[in-house]
């Protein structure tokens, strides 16, 4: 197969989508060789390793799939090593062109990973920042529309961020903007004229064109989709289905790459929903309000309780306030020691208990439209700390004659991918006082972090991605034409066209153009309500819609308040469920090195002292683990507790309302909250830790008694040996005694015979009488001396011997 064959996939000039091994192989091996002929701008080695890492795929992949886990941080090596590699690229015959589509074919597969483009930008305005440098010194024309074409892919970026803002008016701005560009590119690319002897040249040619063609059929396609699709939601449009034909046939008549295919296929699919509706009545919000509900947990390092740490917060909060400090970049505008409620909620139980907290209220937030003249978008945004841990960061936004659409780019505020702002800041806008946002998810995070950091004993905890939608409707209107109609029941909302957004889980990225139009809503459960006059409470997934036309505000905010509570409980649950793991892998820890423990006291035979010791700290050891346990134990109690309250008549003021609370509740799947939170109980508890720790228990027991009775006969093995020696001893002892009796018996007799015979010439018979008296006695008290001796050490002998252990 022809490796430069333009329609080939092993072709070295790469297109998006498709195996660019052979591009790489070709950018590799042209590299290499500048450096065996040692030219000039050849890489070093150390450059060339750069350059091996840089180009492969694996690279990208652990920049966004791991987290930040690569060994280098990707500006560093961005900057160090795409510079050398475009200036060595563009010395090889049409280098600058592979290498340029192979950078754009290797983005684009890094872009499928993620939906953050600031690396991908960064590593696309080095490379062609240093292609424009080395065009000074030598320009060549083809090569430099490769490096367009790459740059290009900016704005892509921003035509994705504005479609994930969910705004079709900036999805057309966007992509007409990239359209123009695209055409730029083209009308030069086809006005190059290349000799038909430079095959490499002219092949390369070929997928240049092919490429950025496609790229002005795509951008071209969702440009006039979005434009169409506005035009029929605003209005009817005659001739919607011609249009609507003809980019059809664009699509089917251009060789898109099949991923480029799909995306569109799904445009037209939206936007053919939008045209086969037209006929249909659609819904138009006169009045209501939409709010975005991100739960939260906290809890501390030592263990205080939720009012504890409410207080901690509040305080940090205001110290803050008052040195002109932000909240994740927010203005604080006020601290209350108190949550935002009506009286319904002025229930409490015999020990004093009652839905209590504060609120630390943030500056506004202003969605803007440059350039345009619609009203900015107002989101009032507060913190909710609840004594009961049913903590939240709450959005709300007033709706006020909004058509279906405008409430379905409301509610997309709100959605896990939402387009970073700041990368269209001239087509669409956040701000707070303290200067412009990325969007509300982004401000969450850094909302979190800033709540954390206040306390730093305190850990926050969320689920990514976790947030509700609350949707009331107070007056609405049934559009057909030009003709608006009052609706006088809510019911009617669920048959009018444009209620998607209000009651259907949002998306996580842009599917497509105006793609809620497709969403399914057969999975929507409604609820009854006792304290609102013809309502209807809808739930699917995380989305609540609370809607009642004849009921006044005050009746529907309670029931509002009840959504809240029921969203933010999700945050509660998620705190406790990340403490019952905290403490189970803290017990997992304490019982791994109770293992290595035993096996050490095991392994140490020859050592009392050593084995002593390790059961010492062997026990040490389990106090920790039972101590762990107690305060896991403690707080199940505390948090059951809790539940206990959450689910009492006490906690509203009038039976009626608990009644209400509970559809709400229900609706929000709070038993699948509370029921999970007791099946992790149960089998941490339960089913996992006990045993674990009845099993180290046996096993301490018997290295206890193992230790016991190696000590015992250690002990009766000293005491044997010791008597042992102590008999020699006095065996020795004997012996010498005696002979010494014998000695001086035998030299006190010997000398008394001799002195007797001898006799002494001035003794008389009375002195040699006093002299055998003499020796008598002192041959007397040397025998008693010897006896005593002898039956102290009998005594002796008999005391220390063995004696049996108590049983």
């Amino acid at each position: 197969m022809d490796r430069d064959d333009p329609t080939s996939p092993a072709s070295v000039f790469a297109s998006v989508d498709v195996d660019a091994d052979a591009a790489r192989q070709w950018i590799a091996d042209g590299l290499t060789r500048q450096a065996e002929l040692g030219e000039r701008h050849a890489l070093s080695a150390s450059q060339r390793a750069d350059l091996t890492q840089l180009l492969s795929g694996t690279w990208w992949e652990s920049i966004f799939e791991n987290e930040g886990d690569a060994d280098e941080e990707p500006r560093a090596l961005l900057e160090r090593a795409l510079p050398p590699v475009v200036r060595a690229a563009d010395r090889l015959p049409a280098g600058g062109l592979v290498l340029s589509l192979y950078l754009r074919n290797l983005v684009n597969s890094a872009w499928a990973l993620t939906w953050d483009h600031e690396t991908l930008a960064l590593a696309i305005r080095v490379a062609c920042a240093a292609a424009a440098a080395a065009r000074k010194r030598r320009a060549d024309p083809l090569c430099t529309l490769g490096w367009h074409l790459l740059e290009f892919l900016l704005l892509e970026f921003r035509v994705e961020s504005a479609l994930l803002a969910g705004r079709l008016d900036i999805v057309d701005r966007a992509a007409d903007d990239a359209v123009d560009a695209a055409a730029v590119i083209v009308e030069a690319v086809r006005a190059l004229t290349i000799d038909d002897a430079e095959e490499h040249a002219r092949r390369g040619h070929g997928v240049l064109e092919a490429e950025a063609s496609n790229e002005l059929a795509y951008y071209r396609t969702v440009r006039d989709g979005a434009r169409l699709a506005q035009r029929m939601l605003e209005g009817f449009v005659g001739d919607a289905d011609e249009e609507l034909e003809r980019l059809r046939v664009r699509v089917a008549t251009t060789p898109f790459n099949p991923v480029d295919a799909s995306e569109l296929r799904g445009h037209l699919t939206a936007i053919g929903t939008v045209c086969v509706s037209q006929d249909r009545d659609r819904l138009h919000i006169d009045e209501g309000r939409v709010r975005f509900i991100y739960p939260f947990g906290v809890r501390s390092r030592h263990h205080q309780t939720h009012i504890e740490i409410t207080e901690s917060l509040v305080l940090a909060a205001q110290r803050r306030r008052a040195d002109g400090g932000t909240i994740g970049g927010v203005p604080i505008k006020g601290v209350r020691r108190r949550l935002d409620l009506s009286d319904v909620w002025q229930g409490t139980d015999s020990f004093g208990r009652g839905y209590r907290g504060a609120t630390i209220e943030l500056g506004d937030i202003r969605v803007e439209h440059p350039g345009n003249d619609r009203t900015p978008q107002i989101i009032r945004t507060r913190v909710q700390l609840s004594h009961l841990g049913n903590n939240a960061i709450i959005f709300e936004i007033d709706l006020a004659d909004h058509a279906a659409h405008h409430v379905a780019e409301t509610v997309h505020l709100a959605t896990p991918s939402f387009g970073d702002l700041r990368e269209i800041p001239e087509l669409l806008r956040m701000r707070s006082d303290a200067g412009d946002l990325a969007g509300l998810p982004q401000l969450v995070d850094d909302l979190l972090d800033d709540i954390g950091a206040l306390d730093p004993e305190a850990t926050v905890a969320a689920r990514e991605g976790s947030f509700g939608v609350i949707t009331s409707v107070l007056a609405a209107s049934r559009v057909r034409g030009r003709t608006r109609t009052a609706l006088t029941s809510a019911g009617e909302l669920l048959d009018v066209w444009g209620n998607q957004p209000l009651i259907h889980p949002l998306p996580s990225g842009a599917a497509s153009i105006a793609d809620w139009t497709m969403y399914d809503l057969d999975g929507i459960h409604t609820w009854s309500l006792l304290h609102l006059n013809s309502e209807i409470l809808a739930s699917n997934s995380n989305v609540s819609l609370l809607a009642s036309l004849g009921s006044p505000d005050f009746a529907v905010q309670d029931i509002e308040s009840f959504l809240e509570f029921a969203h933010s409980m999700h945050g509660m649950y998620q705190g406790w469920q990340d403490t019952i793991r905290y403490f189970a892998e803290q017990i997992a820890q304490l019982l791994r090195d109770a293992e290595l423990l035993l096996s050490r006291a095991e392994s140490t035979p020859d050592s009392a002292d050593a084995r002593a010791g390790a059961i010492g700290e062997l026990n040490e050891l389990v106090n920790r683990v039972e101590r762990t346990e107690l305060a896991l134990q403690s707080f199940v109690q505390s948090n059951e507790a809790i539940m206990l309250f959450i689910e009492s008549p006490t906690i509203v003021t009038s039976p009626p309302l608990r009644v209400d609370l509970d559809t709400v509740l229900r609706s929000n799947g709070y038993t699948r909250l509370r029921d999970g939170f007791t099946r992790a109980v149960r089998d941490v508890l339960g089913t996992r830790l006990q045993p674990l720790l009845e099993v180290v228990h046996r096993r301490m027991e018997q290295a206890f008694a193992a230790e016991q009775a190696l000590q015992v006969r250690e002990q009766r093995e000293h005491q044997a040996a010791m008597e042992e020696m102590r008999e020699a001893r006095e065996r020795r002892n004997s012996r010498l005694l005696e002979l010494l009796g014998a000695v001086f018996a035998a030299v006190g007799f010997a000398g008394l015979a001799s002195v007797l015979q001898a006799g002494h010439p001035e003794w008389g018979a009375a002195e040699a009488w006093v002299l055998f008296a003499a020796v008598l006695g002192l041959a007397a008290l040397t025998g008693a001396v010897l006896a005593a001796v002898t039956r102290a050490g009998r005594r002796s002998r008999r005391g220390s011997g063995p004696r049996d252990e108590p049983g």
